[in-house]
């Protein structure tokens, strides 16, 4: 498992993470979202950096855009969320979220390291606690959730979905990279 002790990289990726989170979205609410993508640089600079870089890392980071852009972009054209600073297409999902998606992506191998010991226990989390952000997000004003009930109802399926997947996906990446190694020639 990936990232499951406490040590300053991963101290240093949960600050970040949470960095990201309040720039992107008290960025999208007040106008001033080039604060989400300044600290977004420095959290994957810092994270993809050769020697903090985990096996896993870039499939968690994509995954999570792809998921992320589907999934807000569905719950945008259903008309269940309202993002502020949207691009042109009402109906996708703005930029500034699949950004905050692919700051789980970065997190996943590192500070969230720790959920991937279950893929239950990471959705089960991740059930909880991404639609818990998009009430935080909500309250300062970075989107309208619509038929809240419904709303979140979906949200904690797909961020459980998402999440337990990603779990799965990561752990067979690092064993593919293990075994390759492991295969090599010297």
């Amino acid at each position: 498992m990936a990232g499951t002790t406490l040590n300053s990289n991963n101290i240093i990726n949960f600050i970040l993470f949470q960095l990201v989170w309040v720039g992107f979205v008290l960025g999208a609410a007040k106008d001033f979202i080039w604060l989400g993508c300044v600290f977004l640089v420095v959290m994957l600079a810092w994270q993809l950096w050769s020697t903090r870089r985990h096996d896993g890392d870039i499939i968690a980071i994509g995954a999570c855009a792809v998921a992320g852009f589907v999934l807000a972009s569905a719950w945008s054209a259903s008309d269940l969320i309202v993002y502020q600073n949207h691009w042109p297409l009402d109906q996708i999902a703005p930029w500034w979220i699949v950004a905050l998606w692919i700051s789980f992506g970065a997190s996943f191998n590192h500070s969230l390291g720790w959920i991937q010991s279950s893929p239950y226990l990471a959705g089960a989390l991740a059930a909880v606690g991404g639609p818990l952000s998009y009430l935080a997000a909500e309250r300062v004003g970075a989107v309208v959730i619509h038929k809240p009930w419904i709303t979140l109802t979906l949200m904690a399926i797909g961020w459980f979905v998402i999440a337990f997947v990603l779990t799965l996906i990561v752990d067979r990446a690092q064993q593919a990279e293990h075994s390759g190694l492991a295969n090599a020639p010297y």
